[in-house]
C-alpha cells in the first residue's frame, strides 16, 4: 500500500524540479509559486476589480498570507495598488508593465510545462488521473 505514496513523492518532486528549470529558462524564476499564480490571475481578469480577498480565495490562503504575499508582489515591482472604481474606500490590485511583461512569460511557461508533463498521455488516461485526484483530495478533505 505504500506504494501509491512513493510514486507520488516521487512524482511532486521530479515536477518540482522541472518546474524551477523551466521558470528559471523562462526568466520567471521567482514567479512559479504563488506569485506567478496572482500574476495569471490578474492577467486573466484585468476586465474586473481583483481585491485581496479575491486573491484570498483563488489561492486558498489566509488574509494574512493572502496581504503579505500582495506586499512581496509591490515590493518586486508586479503589482499596484490602487482605489477601486466602484468604492474608492476599497484597494484594487493591478499589474505593473512589469507585471504584464512576466504575465506572458508565465503563460509561455504553463504551456510549455503542460506539454512535457502530458506528453504522451491521452484523454482517456487524463481522465481516470484527474478522476484519481478528485477521489484523494476529497478523502483528505473528510473529517473522520
Amino acid at each position: 500500500m505504500k506504494e501509491p505514496f512513493d510514486l507520488l513523492r516521487d512524482f511532486i518532486n521530479t515536477v518540482e524540479v522541472k518546474v524551477q528549470e523551466l521558470a528559471k529558462e523562462n526568466g520567471i524564476e521567482h514567479l512559479s509559486g504563488p506569485q506567478g499564480r496572482t500574476v495569471s490571475y490578474l492577467f486573466r481578469n484585468q476586465d474586473k476589480e481583483i481585491f485581496v480577498k479575491d486573491i484570498e480565495e483563488r489561492l486558498h490562503i489566509s488574509k494574512s498570507v493572502a496581504s503579505n504575499l500582495i506586499k512581496r508582489m509591490v515590493k518586486n515591482g508586479f503589482v499596484s495598488i490602487i482605489p477601486s472604481q466602484k468604492d474608492k474606500r476599497c484597494k484594487q490590485i493591478v499589474l505593473t508593465p512589469l507585471g504584464l511583461e512576466k504575465a506572458e512569460k508565465i503563460i509561455v511557461f504553463h504551456e510549455k510545462i503542460h506539454e512535457q508533463l502530458l506528453r504522451g498521455v491521452d484523454e482517456t488516461e487524463l481522465e481516470v488521473a484527474r478522476r484519481v485526484f478528485k477521489q484523494i483530495k476529497r478523502n483528505l478533505e473528510k473529517k473522520e
